[in-house]
């Protein structure tokens, strides 16, 4: 007999990953950093269109409120029973005091022929 011993093949321990502690933590103060980012940069633009879309303008009467409107007339042609019109118009204070409505605003139908 040989003075050989057997070796029995052993697996290879299991190894942790390779990846460093440190990567998540990083990972995610960046992203969270990102995302901070992202919300002043929002928030930021949301105040630009604001400063953008005021409009300045100089008062027509003083001393009151007083009401612009863009149209005052419109025309639907005929218009069967019973049908619904929506309509859109601006109202826009010209005056220097706060325009306020009391009560329901009046509307005048008129039927032609």
């Amino acid at each position: 007999m040989s003075n050989k011993s057997k070796r029995s093949a052993t697996p290879p321990k299991s190894q942790k990953s390779a990846t460093p502690r440190w990567l998540l933590p990083a990972v995610i103060g960046v992203v969270a950093v990102a995302v901070i980012a992202g919300v002043i940069w929002l928030v930021q633009g949301q105040q630009v269109k604001r400063q953008q879309t005021t409009v300045t303008t100089t008062t027509a009467v003083t001393g009151q409120a007083s009401a612009s409107i863009n149209q005052t007339k419109f025309d639907y042609g005929d218009v069967k029973l019973g049908s619904t019109i929506e309509t859109v118009f601006q109202v826009k204070n010209v005056g220097d005091q706060a325009l306020t409505f009391q009560g329901e605003p009046r509307v005048e139908v008129l039927e032609g022929c």
